[in-house]
């Protein structure tokens, strides 16, 4: 099967010394361990570690025979076999793994403007697809903490420290400035309303999901973590036509 797979046919396994492998099959080979030996890190196996090297070290110094190195290969595969039994392995039910295969371009327009938020984003959703329904709502409430901060640097202040009531208290306390001081017109309408929408979400966030999940009052089901999921990228990508994280 190995040697199909490199080069779409198999040697002869016949013991002559004419049976020396072609340039070509050593030459797939050592690609083919290349593959191998990133697979052995993956499972952590020395065993396999070892015997690849030892296959390199035997191609390196020798002119192996087909069945020489076709007796590498299988001893190798059985090793895989054997390491494989120790590991352990989750398979992702169907429509789960559909939705976390795409997640980037679910989120494709908050990564552009908030690239910060890739790795809550993607923690989110996998660990709503692997069934941690209440770890993934607690990962959704990081991801908004990058929208809560662009919206606080939008209006002059800095979210660090403060919980989440404190630094909404103190944006809403800026927009009622910005409502006074802007300009009349159609520009200082929409960016007053969007700044008020924006924040007044963040206290239905605060207080429907955020407040629950950070001091453990309650977990949440399957379906609840989706909505969670839904709603927050869909208000993640309004912010986004609006505003970006701050470059450092």
């Amino acid at each position: 099967m190995v040697y199909k797979i490199i080069l779409g046919e198999r040697p002869p396994l016949s013991d002559g010394p004419q049976d020396i492998a072609s340039d070509k099959l050593v030459d797939g080979i050592k690609k083919w361990l290349e593959i191998a030996s990133t697979n052995a890190d993956d499972l952590e196996s020395a065993a396999i570690k070892n015997r690849i090297a030892t296959l390199r070290k035997r191609l390196s110094k020798e002119r192996l025979r087909n069945i020489d190195i076709s007796s590498e290969m299988r001893v190798l595969s059985e090793t895989f076999d054997d390491s494989l039994k120790d590991q352990f392995v989750y398979r992702y039910p169907t429509e789960r793994g559909r939705i976390l295969f795409k997640w980037k371009d679910d989120w494709s327009v908050v990564l552009t403007r908030f690239p910060a938020a890739d790795y809550d984003i993607f923690a989110g959703v996998d660990l709503w697809a692997l069934g941690h329904a209440t770890a993934s709502v607690f990962q959704f409430m990081r991801v908004l903490e990058h929208g809560l901060r662009a919206l606080a640097q939008d209006v002059g202040r800095t979210f660090d420290v403060q919980n989440w009531q404190n630094i909404i208290d103190e944006i809403e306390a800026e927009i009622r400035k910005l409502s006074k001081s802007l300009p009349r017109g159609t520009a200082k309408n929409e960016r007053v309303q969007f700044l008020s929408e924006a924040a007044k979400e963040f206290v239905y966030f605060k207080d429907g999901w955020r407040n629950y999940v950070s001091h453990g009052k309650r977990n949440y089901d399957d379906s609840e973590a989706l909505r969670v999921m839904e709603h927050v990228r869909a208000f993640m990508t309004a912010v986004s036509s609006k505003m970006r994280e701050k470059q450092a």
